[in-house]
């Protein structure tokens, strides 16, 4: 093995039966032919991120788990391409594909011709909870987007022999990139089941004045950045969604309700703070004042809201 420094980006290389033999030491591997067999890393740690460029020819074997802290991986096939196996799923990753893979799984992989991969570690305690649940096993493929292969393009900035290192203007930006990368990666069934978990949670709460999406981020344990980004998904602000639940719930009890209700009662069950918030929001959500609804409700005409309020015409 010989190792080199290029402008501070350590690189080692390993060639032919001797070097495989060396390489073999971090794990367990196979070539077809170690006469052939040449292998490079270079790599370096910058602000607690690892980053770096493996460079092989054909080879197989396994991935020890790492022992000490959690961390998780965006591996970017740059050339060539690779099998892996995870949780007993085989993945094809061919070239210009992005994965997420955590660090404490056994992954068997299979490189079967000249490759290279960028390799992102991000320690576990740098990521929000929600991240950290969402990526404690690995994931697999995940979409390639726009901070994704700006992370890649930093990545190959930091590690260029040249003008790269980790005192270079681009490493100043690695690990905000990194975790903002990840976040990009969270799987959408991840946040479409929690997306209905905090659907569940408003229609369970929405008599309570202080339920809110701040409340929300304190009961699920996520952030309040979080929180929105998840519900976000047709436009919708989480605000908005309680604001129009809470009058639906208005509406409900106009419609089964023979006897007008006190709006004062109307506001304190729906989880209005003043009676003269819920009327204001009453009627910019149906056109008409409650007293109007109610009488219309009591004729079988119960009018739907305004479709220019955001809710759907019936």
């Amino acid at each position: 093995m010989r190792t080199s420094t290029d402008n501070s980006v350590p690189t080692a290389e390993w060639e032919g039966p001797a070097g495989f033999e060396r390489f073999g030491m971090a794990g367990r591997f196979a070539v077809p032919d170690a006469r052939r067999f040449r292998s490079s890393w270079r790599g370096l740690v910058v602000d607690g991120v690892q980053v770096g460029e493996w460079s092989t020819s054909p080879i197989s074997g396994a991935q020890r788990p790492r022992r000490e802290a959690a961390a998780v991986m965006l591996v970017h096939v740059a050339e060539g391409s690779m099998r892996y196996w995870s949780d007993g799923r085989a993945v094809d990753a061919r070239s210009g594909t992005l994965h997420l893979l955590s660090a404490g799984d056994q992954i068997r992989f299979a490189v079967p011709e000249p490759s290279r991969m960028i390799r992102v570690t991000v320690p576990s305690a740098f990521l929000p909870q929600e991240v950290r649940a969402a990526t404690a096993a690995s994931v697999g493929q995940v979409p390639v987007s726009r901070v994704t292969s700006g992370l890649t393009s930093l990545v190959e900035q930091v590690l260029d022999p040249v003008h790269g290192g980790a005192s270079s203007p681009a490493a100043r930006a690695v690990r905000a990139l990194a975790v903002a990368a990840l976040e990009d990666s969270v799987p959408e069934a991840a946040e479409h089941d929690l997306r209905s978990q905090i659907l569940d949670h408003i229609e369970r709460h929405l008599a309570d004045p202080d339920l809110g999406p701040q409340s929300i981020s304190v009961a699920f344990g996520i952030s309040l950045r979080w929180v929105h980004h998840v519900f976000n998904v047709d436009g919708a602000s989480v605000a908005r969604h309680i604001r129009e639940r809470r009058l639906d719930m208005v509406a409900a009890t106009l419609q089964s309700d023979r006897r007008f209700p006190r709006i004062g009662a109307l506001a304190e069950r729906s989880g209005f703070a003043a009676r003269d918030q819920l009327t204001r929001a009453f009627k910019a959500r149906y056109g008409m004042t409650i007293a109007e609804y109610a009488e219309r409700a009591g004729e079988g005409r119960a009018p739907a809201p305004l479709a220019n309020d955001g809710a759907e015409s019936a």
